[in-house]
C-alpha cells in the first residue's frame, strides 16, 4: 500500500480550545482533528502543524500535515473531515504533498493579525476576535509608527513570555502595519515575519496599544528592542485578539535554516 502525505489548511475559532497541541485532558484542535483523520483513515496518525497556538488564539489556514496508508482521494478527506469536525473547526483544503512533507519545517514566514474594538460599549459579535479597548479614540497613526520599529532584524527578547524556551531571540519583520478597518470600530495591526516566541504578538500589540493611549511613544518600542527588557514592554494583549492569518511555504528567504518558533 502507498504511503503518502496529505497537506490541510484548517480553520478554527479557538475560543473553545485550549490550543493547538494535544492535551490528556483539556480540548484542543490536534485533538479533535486527530481524531476525525483518525475515523477515516482507520489508524492512528501524527498531525504536524506549522504552528502552536495558544489558548484563545483563532486560525484562518493553519497548514497540518500528515501520513496515511488511506487511498481516499484529498477531496473525499475534505468532505469527510468536515462532517466529523465541530462547528468551531473546519478543513477548507486538502492537497497532496511530497512525501514525508512537514509544515514547521518548510515554513519560512507566518503572518498574524491582532485587532482590537475600539469604543465605549463592547460589540459582542466582535467579542471572540477582537480585544475590546473601552475608549473613544486611540491614536492609530502614532501605533502605526510603533509598528515601523519592529521591521528588520532585531532581538525580541524583550517581546517574549517569561516561560518562552527559544533558543535564540532574534526574528525578522518582513512587515507590521496598523490601520482601522473602514466603517466599523477595528483597529488591525498585521505582521509578517520569519518566525515568532511565545506570546510575542500578544506582547507587541500590547506595547502598540499603550502607545496608542498616549502611555509610551514609538521611541520607547525601540527602547524596549534595544534593551532586551521584557518590563520596558508593554502588558500582553488578550489571546482572542489575535489569529494566523497565513503560513508562508515560499516567498520569503529562509534564514538559518528551519523556524525556531
Amino acid at each position: 500500500m502507498t504511503r503518502r502525505t496529505l497537506l490541510l489548511h484548517v480553520q478554527f475559532d479557538g475560543t473553545d480550545f485550549a490550543g493547538w497541541q494535544m492535551q490528556s485532558v483539556h480540548r484542543t484542535v490536534q485533538g479533535v482533528l486527530t481524531h476525525a483523520v483518525e475515523t477515516m483513515s482507520g489508524h492512528p496518525v501524527t498531525l504536524y502543524g506549522a504552528s502552536r497556538t495558544d489558548a484563545g488564539v483563532h486560525a484562518k489556514a493553519l497548514p497540518v500535515s500528515f501520513d496515511t496508508d488511506c487511498q481516499i482521494p484529498a477531496f473525499g478527506f475534505s468532505r469527510g473531515l468536515n462532517t466529523l469536525l465541530p462547528d468551531d473547526v473546519a478543513v477548507i483544503s486538502v492537497e497532496e504533498a511530497e512525501p514525508g512533507f512537514r509544515t514547521r519545517l518548510a515554513a519560512v514566514a507566518k503572518t498574524y493579525r491582532y485587532l482590537f474594538q475600539v469604543g465605549e460599549a463592547r460589540r459582542p459579535l466582535q467579542n471572540r476576535q477582537a480585544a475590546w479597548v473601552k475608549r473613544e479614540s486611540i491614536d492609530v497613526a502614532a501605533m502605526a509608527e510603533g509598528a515601523r520599529r519592529f521591521l528588520g532584524d532585531h532581538d525580541f527578547a524583550a517581546f517574549r513570555a517569561a516561560h518562552c524556551d527559544s533558543l535564540t531571540t532574534v526574528r525578522r519583520m518582513y512587515s507590521a502595519e496598523v490601520s482601522e478597518l473602514p466603517d466599523t470600530p477595528l483597529v488591525a495591526f498585521e505582521l509578517t515575519g520569519n518566525a515568532f516566541m511565545r506570546h510575542m504578538v500578544r506582547i507587541m500589540a500590547g506595547t502598540l496599544l499603550e502607545v496608542g493611549r498616549g502611555r509610551f511613544s514609538p521611541d520607547d518600542v525601540t527602547r524596549a528592542l534595544e534593551s532586551g527588557d521584557r518590563t520596558h514592554a508593554g502588558p500582553t494583549g488578550p489571546a482572542h485578539g489575535l489569529t494566523l492569518l497565513k503560513v508562508h511555504f515560499d516567498g520569503y528567504p529562509r534564514i538559518g535554516g528551519p523556524p525556531p518558533g
